[in-house]
C-alpha cells in the first residue's frame, strides 16, 4: 500500500510529462495507422471542415456587426432614450467644430453656440405647440404623391379610393 502511495505521489508531480508522453504517441500511432489505412485515392471526394475560414467568417460577422452599430451612433438614425421633452430642431455647420443648434426643450427654444471648448446659450425664445418650423419641410416626393392622390380621386367618381 505503501509503494502505491509513493508511486501515486512520484506520477502526480510527473503528471504533465506523462500526458504529453501519452499525447505524442497517440498522436504518432495515429498518424501510423493513417498511412497504413487505404490510399488518399480512396476517400470520398466532399466539403471538408475548415476551421480557420469558419472562424475567420465570425470574426467578419462580428466586426460587421460592431461597424454597423458605429455607424449608426455616429449618424443619428436611431434616436436616443431617455431625452424625452428635448428635440432637436435644426442645426446649421458653421466649420468643422462650430456650429448653431436650434433646441426646443419644453415650450422654450434656444439657440446655441456649439464650439470644441464650449456650449453657450445665444438666444431664447417662447415656442408655441403648432409652430410651423416643428413641422419638416416636405419634400418633392411628398407633394408630388398628394397631386397624384387628388388627380386619381377626381378622376375616381364612383367615391372608391385607390
Amino acid at each position: 500500500m505503501r509503494q502505491l502511495v509513493a508511486c501515486l505521489t512520484l506520477s502526480a508531480a510527473r503528471l504533465p510529462l506523462i500526458i504529453t508522453a501519452v499525447v505524442l504517441s497517440q498522436s504518432l500511432w495515429a498518424e501510423e495507422l493513417a498511412t497504413k489505412s487505404a490510399p488518399a485515392a480512396n476517400l470520398p471526394a466532399g466539403p471538408s471542415f475548415d476551421v480557420t475560414g469558419m472562424i475567420g467568417s465570425l470574426l467578419f460577422v462580428i466586426l460587421c456587426i460592431v461597424g454597423l452599430m458605429w455607424l449608426l451612433k455616429r449618424s443619428r438614425l436611431v434616436a436616443a432614450t431617455g431625452q424625452s421633452g428635448v428635440s432637436l430642431v435644426s442645426q446649421i455647420p458653421l466649420s468643422m467644430k462650430e456650429k448653431l443648434i436650434v433646441v426646443q426643450v419644453g415650450d422654450e427654444k434656444l439657440l446655441l453656440g456649439c464650439t470644441a471648448a464650449a456650449i453657450n446659450t445665444l438666444h431664447s425664445w417662447p415656442s408655441a405647440p403648432d409652430d410651423e418650423n416643428t413641422k419638416p419641410p416636405e419634400s418633392a416626393f411628398a407633394k408630388l404623391l398628394a397631386k397624384r392622390q387628388l388627380t386619381a380621386a377626381s378622376s375616381n367618381k364612383g367615391g372608391e379610393q385607390l
